[in-house]
């Protein structure tokens, strides 16, 4: 078991973190909420629905392709690991 006086300065230390991370998701919150207003009163609701479908669309396709990027690099990681450069090339 730690000490007493490590285990204060991480718990500390932990309370200290909790508390920045929630003031950040408040002001990220606040920020959010006042953008979309502006947005919308700027667009109109269609143009706003447009706006929020093409935001979705480019989301997903940047999800899809670091997911694509991550599942590559574990191929050519593993076969870099065994030494398996016939492994290798053949991933590419």
């Amino acid at each position: 078991m730690p000490e007493n006086s490590t285990y204060k300065s991480n718990t500390k230390r932990i309370a200290k973190n909790t508390l920045m991370l929630y003031f950040r998701q408040i002001l990220i919150m606040l920020v959010s909420l006042y953008t979309v207003r502006v947005v919308l009163s700027v667009l109109g609701a269609t143009d706003y629905g447009i706006y929020n479908v093409v935001a979705g669309v480019v989301t997903m396709f940047s999800f899809l392709s670091g997911a694509m990027a991550t599942a590559s690099q574990r191929f050519f990681s593993f076969a870099m690991g065994k030494g398996d450069s016939a492994g290798l090339k053949k991933n590419i």
